[in-house]
């Protein structure tokens, strides 16, 4: 195939929108649409190829996997190695755990399906997410084991039957998505059977192509053609948004709009600015430039950098171009021209280049296996493993996540709700006296178990609708429930909130719906109120970085930056005290009266911004006791 700078132009396009869309601007809400554009020029291009040496008879599966691998994996290990080294040196055990896995399925081409299994690739929270991006690569990859075979398999049957063939499977799967998107199944955004359509699209843009000469349609018709393209193509990255259904079929859009400037180029204005010198330029280094940003945005949110997205954009994008420029010119281009030819030292080169990924996949495994490598402050850092052990999850050492409600009439206690009401389990059951035997919890973090809601649950391995379904279903009774969430999240997971309703208030209807129905199986509901959200906590995340004179100076940093929330927040929540059988309990009350206290003299209370330590257990256990003797005095 002739060498077409429009296409280039069409890569720099996708990949621009994407880090606009990671460094969160506003007006490219949709700019994750990039990657669909990415999936039909991959298919365009690979079919393209495939089809051509059919044709004449050149085509062999080591020849076109060695130019595979020469082309994905030079900047591949090195993104691998960047984000390994980043984490190794800045990430807590927990962190560095989950960083493990995820370069252990990158490294097997399987990232989506890792990711399929519970993960919102919407998230803001993205200081821990430097592979996420990866996903699309392992549609890829996925996609060139399957294609060429099935390809070949049409040919063999007939020429001409590989269209109409091509055809009936890109149908097929994009029923596949547009039903699994529907039904809200979270995988559809993930794996290849959801995705397979979008590369299908250039697929069979190239094979009508290589049948149909383009040159029979007029010129002013591709150019009308190629501007109703860039429109389906622009569109979407100006209008969707993370609450768009997607893929399926708004998914289409921008898929046939790059299938129809692919197929229809032509002497006008939009194949002329494609191919502008410094959009051809981005987009001759667009692979590496996709793989290289993400782990930047990842970077600068772990530091807490607080720069206008605009500039954050720049940023990112001028860091990750100035890594894939060497890359593309000293690194992918010279491998690549290597493997074309059929010399020793060309298999030798690409054998070595694969030689890697067994080595990361193992070294992702060691680091996932040993939970988090603590070896490493064990050995690097003595003090980091002191606070890895003051900083742990005192839920998660002593209870497990999910529904966990034991098969007896009566309990004693029963815990509801999100990652925020975990960390009160422990210290409250000690407070009224209770063994972890004796607890009942119904919780997942990120997730609304309050009656009557309607709530988008995307990407999770534990579905939060199913968990509010069963929580509702049981009859079992107790001396308490207790109920709390991150009440100030949730903006757009949940969509039925009333319509007018701000801040707090929105939660009435649900709130009053979840404690009518555990008053008729409960003696007591305690609601705990709003949680504070604490500041400088980052800064004192065990690392191999962390000094105890800098974690001490960190201490004296800490402060509560919602006051002013918690305020009003005060306000509604006591309001339900009305109810009889109901206690409020207020977290900012147990950290801040009189004064605010988020720490001892040497430990931390609070891990993060929202969630406490096992080293304020003792604390907060004391806390609770005096604010529930206080409450049942007054009572």
């Amino acid at each position: 195939m002739a060498y077409r700078k429009d296409i280039d132009g069409l890569r720099a396009l996708a990949v621009l929108s994407v880090i606009a869309f990671h460094s969160g601007l506003d007006f490219t809400s949709g700019g994750y649409v990039g990657v669909d554009v990415f999936f039909v020029i991959s298919g365009f291009i690979i079919t393209n190829m495939i089809y051509r040496e059919v044709k004449e008879k050149e085509f062999s599966y080591v020849g076109f996997y060695k130019r595979r691998a020469a082309r994905l994996l030079p900047a591949f290990i090195i993104t691998l190695l960047l984000v390994f080294a980043f984490g190794f040196y800045f990430y807590t055990t927990k962190s560095f755990d989950k960083l493990g896995k995820e370069i252990f399925f990158s490294s097997l081409g399987t990232a989506n399906i890792l990711f399929a299994q519970g993960v919102n690739y919407f998230a803001e929270g993205s200081a821990y997410q430097p592979l996420m991006h990866l996903w699309s690569l392992g549609v890829e990859e996925q996609f060139y084991l399957v294609w060429p075979t099935l390809l070949l398999v049409a040919f063999r049957i007939s020429d001409g039957a590989v269209i109409p063939l091509t055809g009936i499977v890109l149908v097929i799967t994009t029923s596949m998505v547009i039903s699994a998107t529907n039904d809200g199944n979270s995988k559809a955004y993930f794996l290849l059977q959801y995705r397979a359509n979008e590369l299908l699209i250039g697929s069979l843009t190239a094979l009508l192509l290589a049948k149909y000469h383009k040159d029979k349609v007029k010129e002013n018709y591709k150019r009308y053609l190629s501007y109703l393209g860039l429109s389906l193509m622009v569109a979407p990255v100006l209008l969707y948004d993370k609450n768009t259904a997607f893929p399926g079929y708004n998914a289409l859009l921008p898929c046939i709009g790059v299938a129809l400037i692919i197929a229809f180029p032509n002497r006008g204005l939009v194949t002329k600015m494609l191919s502008h010198g410094m959009l051809v330029l981005i987009g001759l280094i667009s692979y590496p430039l996709y793989l290289y940003h993400q782990p930047f945005v990842s970077f600068a949110r772990y530091f807490e950098l607080d720069m206008p997205s605009y500039v954050m954009f720049i940023t990112i994008a001028s860091l990750s171009s100035l890594l894939a420029m060497p890359t593309y010119h000293y690194i992918e281009k010279p491998i690549r021209n290597i493997a074309r030819s059929s010399s020793i030292s060309s298999s030798a080169t690409i054998i070595g280049l694969c030689l890697f990924i067994p080595v990361l996949a193992a070294i992702g495994f060691i680091v996932a296996k040993t939970n988090g490598l603590p070896e490493r402050f064990k050995y690097l850092n003595q003090f980091a493993l002191e606070v890895t052990e003051f900083h742990s999850s005192t839920f998660h050492d002593n209870y497990e996540r999910g529904f966990n409600i034991s098969n007896t009439e009566h309990g004693e206690i029963l815990f509801v709700g999100d990652s925020v009401l975990q960390h009160y389990v422990l210290p409250f059951s000690i407070a009224i006296g209770l063994g972890s035997d004796e607890v009942d919890t119904v919780t997942r973090g990120g997730c609304v178990l309050l009656k009557g809601v309607e709530f988008n649950d995307k990407y999770a391995d534990i579905s939060c609708n199913d968990l509010r379904s069963s929580l509702y279903s049981s009859q079992k009774n107790y001396n308490y429930v207790v109920i709390s969430q991150s009440w100030e999240l949730y903006q757009d997971s949940v969509t039925n909130f009333p319509d007018g309703k701000r801040s707090y208030d929105r939660w009435t209807a649900f709130i009053n719906q979840t404690v009518e129905h555990f008053l008729q199986y409960a003696d007591e509901v305690i609601i705990i109120g709003a949680h504070p959200r604490v500041s400088g906590a980052t800064s004192l995340q065990p690392s191999i970085r962390l000094t105890k004179e800098s974690y001490l100076h960190g201490l004296r940093s800490l402060e509560i930056d919602n006051a002013a929330s918690i305020s009003l927040a005060s306000n509604f929540f006591l309001d339900f005290e009305n109810i009889n059988g109901v206690t409020i309990l207020e977290p900012h009350k147990i950290f801040c009266s009189p004064n605010c206290i988020l720490s001892s003299d040497i430990w931390s209370y609070y891990s993060d911004s929202q969630h406490i330590t096992s080293a304020a257990t003792n604390f907060v256990v004391e806390r609770i006791k005096h604010t529930l003797a206080i409450r049942t005095g007054e009572r």
